[in-house]
C-alpha cells in the first residue's frame, strides 16, 4: 500500500503506470473550493481497472468534495476530471438520499422506475430482506447505509464513487462489503471511496490535508516576531 500524501500548493500524482487503455477515471490540474477557499490544488490521479483509491485525511481536508467533483457533482476551481466508462459513476455521499416516510421495499421500487435498480445480489449480501417492510425513518444508521449502498454499488457501473461507505455499519457487514468491493474489483471495476479507520487489502491511498491560509503566519514566526518586537522596545 502506497501513502501520498496532498498538500495545498504542491502537485500530486496517483497513478499506476502502463495499462492506459483500461483506464476507468482520470483527473489533471485539479483544483476543488468551497466557499471561495480552496482546498485541494494541483492533484492529478488516474484509476485503472481493478484498483482502488482510499482517500483519506482530516475533516475539512476535501475529501467529500473532491468524490463530489469526481463524480461530476462539484464544479473544479482548475483542472479537469474525465470518466472513461460509457454509464454514469455509481455515487454514494454522506447522505444516504432515501425517503423516509417510504419503506425499504417501496425505495428500492422507486428507484427501480428511474432506472436504477439496486442488485439482488447485492442486496442479499447486505440483508435487505431484514426490514425491507420497514420505513426508512424506523431503521438504523447502518441499515439505511445498506440500503443506500445497495443502490449505488451495481455492477452494471464499473466506477464507484463512495463516501465513507463504512459508515454505522457493523463488523459483520463491513467484512460482507468489503467482499462485494473485492468482487467488483475483480470483475474489472474501479472504487474510490473515503473513510477514516478502514481500507482495503492493496487499495492505494491518497492522504489530504486541509490547505493552510498562506497568509496567516505559523506559530513559531509569529512567536520570532514577538521575539524581535521585544528586542526593539
Amino acid at each position: 500500500m502506497t501513502a501520498i500524501e496532498h498538500h495545498a500548493s504542491s502537485i500530486d500524482t496517483v497513478t499506476r503506470p502502463g495499462a492506459g487503455d483500461a483506464l476507468l477515471l482520470r483527473a489533471e490540474g485539479l483544483a476543488l473550493a468551497r466557499a471561495d477557499a480552496l482546498i485541494i490544488e494541483d492533484l492529478d490521479l488516474q484509476l485503472h481497472k481493478g484498483e482502488s483509491l482510499h482517500v483519506r485525511g482530516p475533516n475539512g481536508a476535501g475529501k467529500s468534495t473532491l468524490l463530489e467533483a469526481l463524480a461530476g457533482l462539484h464544479t473544479p476551481a482548475a483542472g479537469s476530471v474525465e470518466r472513461l466508462t460509457q454509464e454514469p459513476a455509481g455515487y454514494l455521499g454522506h447522505l444516504n438520499g432515501l425517503l423516509p416516510d417510504l419503506s425499504t421495499g417501496e425505495n428500492l421500487q422507486l428507484f427501480a422506475r428511474c432506472g436504477l435498480s439496486a442488485d439482488t445480489r447485492t442486496m442479499e449480501r447486505l440483508e435487505l430482506h431484514a426490514f425491507i417492510d420497514k420505513p426508512i425513518r424506523s431503521l438504523s444508521q447502518g441499515q439505511a447505509r445498506r440500503v443506500a449502498l445497495a443502490l449505488a454499488c451495481r455492477p452494471d457501473q464499473a466506477l464507484w464513487l463512495l463516501d465513507e461507505p463504512f459508515a454505522g455499519l457493523d463488523q459483520a457487514t463491513v467484512d460482507g462489503l468489503a467482499d462485494l468491493f473485492t468482487a467488483h474489483l475483480q470483475q474489472g471495476g474501479g472504487l474510490v471511496f473515503s473513510s477514516h479507520d478502514r481500507s482495503l487489502p492493496g487499495a492505494r491511498v491518497l492522504q489530504l490535508r486541509p490547505a493552510v491560509d498562506q497568509h496567516q503566519p505559523s506559530e513559531q514566526s509569529a512567536a520570532a516576531e514577538r521575539s524581535e518586537a521585544d528586542h526593539r522596545v
